[in-house]
């Protein structure tokens, strides 16, 4: 009786030395499809061909250690997943197979072809890029706020993170939980609030100011729940839109008398700290509670990280401190280099 033969090792060698991959990974094995027993006759037109693959750990393939890969297969490739089929990381397995044909012949089997099972590679987690603070930019004296940590990774993911702590002395104090508590103070004291936060070995610090206010002055409040939106698709011209609150009291909560006007001032910066040295004009004493602007005719460079703020002032002096910054990742995508360079003969 004729038997076929399989040809599989050369395919199955350039198979198998796919990378490793860190999550649940899929291998392909091929082989070259069996068309003639060992004597060069060809295979008859009527006889069914399929295919078996196997791993074992034994380089003599004894018969018992014999792991099926694939079984009864007609196309001349599959695959497999190493964890699944229970190869052990790190170590050396060897692939086999053979030919069976539907009258019941079944070929030898090739022999043993040896594959290092790589070591699962731990996946790739996005590293510690920056940190940013949110504190009120201005707290009375005696009162307590909040600050928060937000911390941007690599992957352009941006996350809540618990840094530590420190500075407010000697106008204020913050604990572990970012709650600073204000001290009696003579005249508007300005405190510098500092968070540092560590991950994977990479530690970032940033600071921010906040102005203890003495409720003795009586000023106008800044702007609240400022809230920056875009890209518009109504606006194109303009795509960005800062809108904010109406400013209504005193900072001892005294309403604002009737027939006062309030105007108000909108600002950006990449200062966390909001210095007046650093801030950049979006609107000034506009009366209207929203601004829109382009980020790339403000001189924002794509992808920059600023920070944006406000200021109230009503008609007969009293101008409010800053709002709180605001963090924005500028989205403009810059001037557009030119494209389709032709050369024509005249």
């Amino acid at each position: 009786m004729k038997k076929s033969r399989v040809f599989l090792l050369a395919c199955l060698a350039s198979a198998l030395v796919l990378p490793g991959l860190s999550k649940a990974e899929t291998r392909t094995i091929t082989w070259s499809a069996v068309t003639t027993y060992n004597d060069g006759t060809p295979i008859e037109s009527n006889v069914y061909i399929t295919y078996n693959m196997y791993w074992t750990s034994d380089a003599g393939l004894s018969a018992g250690s014999l792991r099926p890969v694939v079984s009864s297969v007609n196309q001349t490739s599959g695959t497999f997943d190493p964890d699944l089929l229970g190869m052990p990381r790190g170590t050396t397995v060897y692939f086999t197979g053979e030919t069976v044909l539907s009258t019941g012949v079944k070929s030898l089997l090739t022999p043993a072809l040896p594959w290092a099972v790589p070591q699962m590679v731990q996946s790739s987690l996005p590293s510690l890029g920056g940190l940013f603070i949110g504190c009120p930019s201005s707290l009375n004296e005696g009162e307590s706020g909040v600050c928060t940590a937000t911390a941007l990774w690599s992957d352009g993911s941006m996350t809540s993170v618990s840094p530590a702590w420190s500075g407010g002395s000697p106008y204020a104090s913050i604990g572990s939980d970012g709650v600073l508590t204000a001290t009696v103070v003579s005249g508007d004291q300005p405190v510098t609030v500092t968070a540092e936060y560590t991950d994977a070995g990479v530690t970032r610090t940033t600071s921010a100011t906040v102005m203890i206010v003495d409720l003795s002055v009586v000023t106008i409040m800044e702007p609240t729940n400022v809230n920056v939106s875009g890209p518009l698709a109504d606006s194109p011209s303009l795509p960005i839109r800062l809108d904010w609150d109406p400013v209504v009291t005193y900072t001892d909560g005294t309403p604002i008398p009737s027939g006062t006007i309030v105007d108000y001032s909108a600002y950006w910066t990449t200062d966390s700290t909001l210095s007046e040295s650093s801030l950049m004009p979006l609107a000034s004493s506009t009366l209207s509670l929203s601004v829109y602007f382009d980020p790339t005719a403000q001189g924002m460079k794509r992808n920059q990280r600023v920070y944006l703020t406000t200021r109230s002032k009503d008609s007969t002096g009293k101008k409010s401190h800053l709002s709180a910054a605001i963090p924005w990742k500028a989205s403009n995508s810059g001037l557009s280099s030119p494209s389709n360079g032709r050369i024509r003969r005249k």
